[in-house]
């Protein structure tokens, strides 16, 4: 708490939300290539069979997670590294960015001195940070999608 009222005093309510939106655009670009690459990969499994005969496979799912891990990493890894750019800046005494006035003003800079290469610096460390996350968390939630599905059937409710 201390830490929050020492950026509260010095840069105001501003302050405290410093580098928000870049977490905003990072997460929601994050998400969207996530499930989207997960739903996409693991109907098409089911569909054609690939990894077995039972459609509600496990291995289904594991191969899609995997995927939607490689592509959030993918989609993701330039958001981060624009953000961990916008973070780890230095501040003048009014919380002003001493390298980029803005967020657009990071991805303009670090393109024109890096080219692509530059907004894919860490993508290696992202897949191997949000990979495992992303096969677990989507694991999870489909194992207990199916609970939910199988117990929310009339037929089993009488059962309890």
């Amino acid at each position: 708490m201390k830490t929050l009222g020492q950026i509260y005093g010095q840069f105001g309510v501003r302050g405290l939300f410093r580098g928000s939106l870049g977490a905003v655009i990072r997460v929601m670009v994050g998400s969207s290539s996530q499930l989207t690459s997960f739903t996409i990969f693991k109907s098409y499994f089911k569909k054609h069979k690939i990894f077995s005969t039972n459609e509600d496979s496990i291995i289904n799912t594991f191969a899609a997670s995997m995927i939607g891990g490689v592509f959030i990493a993918i989609f993701m890894a330039p958001f981060d590294t624009i953000s961990t750019r916008l973070y780890n800046q230095g501040v003048d005494k009014q919380g002003r960015g001493l390298l980029y006035n803005s967020y657009m003003d990071c991805v303009r800079k670090t393109f024109k001195q890096e080219g692509v290469q530059g907004l894919y610096k860490g993508i290696l460390p992202c897949y191997l940070r949000i990979g495992p996350h992303t096969v677990l968390s989507l694991m999870f939630w489909d194992m207990l999608r199916g609970l939910q599905t199988k117990y929310s059937k009339p037929e089993a409710m009488s059962s309890f």
